[in-house]
């Protein structure tokens, strides 16, 4: 039975699309967000501060007049800093709230994707990673199931996040790691990673040495290799049963690669070696999934999804701009992604929703809806809720507060004017 869509008209009903488990007003108090009730008195108020700093895309200044002008408080761009640095671990609490709800769907097959990947984020003018965001992507509902936000040395790894049995992580070949893999496996999961020829140490399952480059000429584009091979881990109890899966690349794809190897050796002044350009031919997979029921041809095809949790993080940096960050104290950028990210699972519930309710004619069946449309149109209904409808008569009855935050602050060069001339109208 579809549920009835959710209206975004106002910003009660955002906070009403938040986890029924969630209590703002005492988590704000619990996590140190809310000290002392003056002019932000309440968590609601709080929140909806982050977000006006955060995907409504307000400078600190400019926060502090929406918020005289909305009736918020009367504050400083300093009160607005002050309070969105201490909000950081609360809003890290209602992310997680989120995210517990949407990694709680069960599914009949008993099997569930996870496509894992990581995305660097730089402050604006930045020229160095400044913060990684590690993500799981839940390819069937759409949706995120795990985000985090590390500084630039959080290494990805597929230990991050929650493991659940029957769960199936797909990830590029970053991601093939020899402590995760075990880990995957000793939590319950199963993995299908992409890998390189000297990524990972194998060997043959009776431990006589893998001759991997006597194998790649097996493989075909039609006609995978499927080899059970055994992934050396850091000691013998964590030595990992696998499956290699090789299938040979398009030409067009293989020359694209070569060119790519041979520009990253030219950059780094380093010599090319030639096993990486026969490797380059072939596409090479790991995964612990049982050979009854993923063949080689369906192992190959299962990691073409991946490219999905791509198109998700696109979403978030070209739909919300994640990647405009603005704020250089650590804190306050936390607060900054944190308050995009907690809008990214609130417009993913509401799409699915959406979704839930799309015509079935069979003049559209072949015409998929488009996600990324309605990504946009919602977060435009997100941003008016948000901001609310302005009363401009409060510029009267706040002007103070208000005309504090529309005036520059003052600078040490003087701001260029043109002079009144009598003669220029």
């Amino acid at each position: 039975m579809k549920t009835e869509v959710p209206t975004l008209a106002q910003w009660p009903d955002i906070l009403s699309s938040l986890s029924s488990s969630l209590d703002i007003e005492e988590t704000a108090i619990k996590f140190g967000a809310l000290l002392r009730k003056r002019e932000i008195s309440s968590g609601r108020d709080l929140l909806r501060l982050a977000m006006a700093y955060g995907p409504c895309g307000m400078s600190l200044r400019s926060t502090a007049a929406w918020a005289a002008l909305s009736g918020i408080g009367e504050l400083s761009d300093v009160a607005v800093l002050k309070r969105l640095q201490g909000a950081g671990d609360w809003l890290e609490h209602i992310l997680g709230k989120l995210l517990s709800q949407a990694g709680n769907q069960t599914f009949p097959s008993g099997h569930r994707l996870r496509l894992v990947d990581g995305s660097c984020i730089s402050g604006v003018g930045s020229k160095k990673i400044d913060y990684r965001l590690h993500a799981s992507y839940d390819p069937a509902a759409g949706r995120f199931t795990h985000l985090e936000i590390t500084d630039v040395h959080g290494a990805e790894s597929l230990a991050r996040g929650p493991i659940k049995k029957g769960d199936i992580h797909v990830a590029d070949r970053g991601y093939a790691q020899a402590n995760g893999l075990h880990y995957i496996l000793k939590e319950g999961g199963d993995f299908l990673v992409r890998t390189g020829w000297r990524k990972v140490r194998l060997r043959q399952p009776d431990d006589t040495p893998f001759d991997l480059f006597a194998v790649l000429p097996e493989a075909n584009y039609d006609r995978p290799v499927d080899r059970q091979i055994t992934i050396l881990g850091n000691s013998k109890e964590q030595d990992i049963p696998a499956r290699l899966i090789i299938q040979r690349k398009p030409p067009e794809a293989t020359e694209q690669e070569r060119k790519r190897l041979r520009r990253t050796a030219s950059r780094k002044c380093t010599k090319l070696n030639p096993s990486s350009l026969v490797a380059a031919e072939y596409m090479l997979l790991l995964t612990s999934l049982p050979e009854d029921q993923f063949d080689a041809v369906s192992i190959a095809a299962l990691y073409r999804v991946r490219w999905q949790i791509e198109l998700a993080f696109k979403r978030l940096k070209s739909l919300i701009h994640i990647d405009r960050l603005p704020a250089k104290n650590p804190d306050l950028a936390k607060t900054w992604l944190l308050s995009h990210l907690i809008l990214a699972l609130l417009i993913e519930r509401h799409s699915e929703e959406c979704m839930a309710h799309s015509p079935q004619e069979e003049s559209l069946k072949q015409r998929s809806p488009s996600r990324w449309r309605l990504h946009e149109l919602i977060i435009q209904a997100f941003i008016s809720a948000i901001q609310g409808a302005w009363d401009l008569t409060n510029i009267t009855v706040n002007a103070s507060s208000f005309w504090r935050g529309i005036c520059e602050p003052p600078r040490k060069r003087k701001i260029q004017r043109i002079r009144k001339h009598s003669s220029l109208s």
